[in-house]
């Protein structure tokens, strides 16, 4: 019985540094423009148009074509090999139409150069480690997320930083700045306000092919 118990307890361990510098760099890509979907439930992802939107700002050479493999390379690495999300025609985040129409004979993404704005709102945001742990496929971590001030379209330099992406978007409650020019946290001021700083526990789910795909989202 003893033994039994202790092949169950090896299977659960913490991170290994490989494993949380890629998390942690997945979650540094994720934040800025899925915030607004925090939290997120297992059992009702993100939707598609969210998903696929997140891959064009990845790929981040809008007004081009797109290759359908080149979208499916980024849903496999941040959603895992067996993602829920399909390809479809792409609408603009500003809701005036199909940003890329969706060939399907093709395999391609295709530019719709019919939208004369600025690109979509995101947020700055410091991400610092708390901890994490493995139960064999499994990934929980908890980090602290500092949100920059909140970038729509057209952006100015991050000068404050809030602990919820609530007061970053209506730039209330600073706990940090406002600076007089861009700034960098440091570890010595993280650490002067870390404990007032609510954890956000990110659920990740390890494939075959080594991705840890997101699955939930916790404030």
């Amino acid at each position: 019985e003893k033994k039994k118990n202790q092949s169950v307890e090896n299977k659960v361990h913490a991170l290994t540094e490989t494993e949380q510098q890629q998390i942690l760099s997945q979650i540094k890509d994720y934040t800025p423009s899925l915030a607004s979907y925090f939290p997120i439930d297992e059992t009702h992802p993100l939707s598609n148009q969210a998903v696929l939107n997140f891959a064009l700002v990845k790929i981040g050479t809008l007004r081009d074509n797109i290759m359908e493999s080149d979208i499916e390379k980024i849903l496999q690495t941040y959603f895992g090999k067996k993602h829920p999300y399909q390809h479809e025609d792409i609408n603009c985040f500003a809701g005036d139409g199909v940003l890329y129409k969706y060939n399907s004979a093709k395999r391609e993404y295709i530019f719709q150069n019919t939208h004369g704005h600025a690109g979509q709102g995101s947020y700055a945001a410091e991400i610092f480690y708390i901890d994490g742990t493995a139960d064999q496929n499994k990934y929980t971590v908890n980090v602290h997320i500092l949100y920059g001030d909140y970038c729509g379209g057209v952006c100015g330099p991050t000068l404050s930083y809030y602990k919820t992406r609530e007061d970053s978007m209506n730039s209330q409650n600073p706990i940090l700045g406002p600076y007089e020019e861009p700034h960098t946290i440091t570890n010595e001021e993280y650490d002067t306000i870390k404990e007032n700083l609510p954890i956000t526990t990110f659920i990740f789910e390890k494939d075959e092919d080594n991705n840890y795909g997101l699955k939930a989202v916790k404030n």
